[in-house]
């Protein structure tokens, strides 16, 4: 004996509603594997750009370097060299050191905040590059922290600064905490890299 019309009709419906689902699902699956691929290779090719432009940000913030060492050491450093005045032999003029490699790390307003650093044999910040952060008022400020002479206020600075808003930094209004949590940041890691490598 088989169903009545109506109770094949309604199983017909579920399989067909399975399939349907199951092919919809299929489709997200793949078009989220096609975009983590996607992803994969932008990270990739963008790897490869910050390695090419990685030499010219060392420069950056260590001005007069001509070579830096491969990132090394327990706190990971990029040794900067230049020729001696006398002779072509490379001499150790500093270090330059992301603050994310340096614990703990700070977190802005609306997250990490990822600084190039430099610093000479005597302790100073030789020069800074803020190289990521969020921040909610990006979308209407832009990007505030690359203003013209903001990251420059952090040349000359010696590691026992106090990297204080109002007395040696200058602030960002409604950007405080973000700015504070970048100096604190600056400071802590150039006192810990001048700790154990000065």
């Amino acid at each position: 004996m088989s169903p009545p019309p109506t109770a094949r009709s309604g199983r017909h419906f579920l399989v067909v509603l399975g399939l349907m689902a199951a092919a919809i699902l299929f489709g997200e699956v793949q078009s989220v594997m096609m975009g983590l691929d996607n992803r994969a290779q932008q990270i990739a090719a963008q790897s490869e750009e910050l390695s090419d432009a990685g030499l010219e940000l060392l420069k950056g913030v260590m001005p007069g370097a001509e070579s830096f060492a491969e990132k090394e050491g327990e706190l990971p450093v990029f040794k900067a060299y230049r020729a001696g005045p006398e002779s072509s032999e490379q001499t150790l003029m500093g270090y330059a050191f992301l603050t994310a490699d340096m614990p703990p790390e700070e977190v802005g307003y609306s997250g990490p905040i990822e600084v190039l650093v430099g610093i000479d044999l005597e302790g100073n910040i030789t020069g800074i590059k803020v190289l990521f952060y969020k921040e909610s008022i990006r979308r209407i400020w832009g990007d505030f922290l690359s203003r013209d002479g903001y990251q420059e206020q952090f040349a000359g600075k010696h590691v026992s600064d106090l990297f204080e808003i109002g007395s040696d930094v200058d602030g960002i209004s409604r950007a405080t905490i973000t700015v504070r949590a970048m100096s604190r940041e600056i400071r802590n890691s150039a006192r810990q890299v001048a700790q154990a490598y000065l």
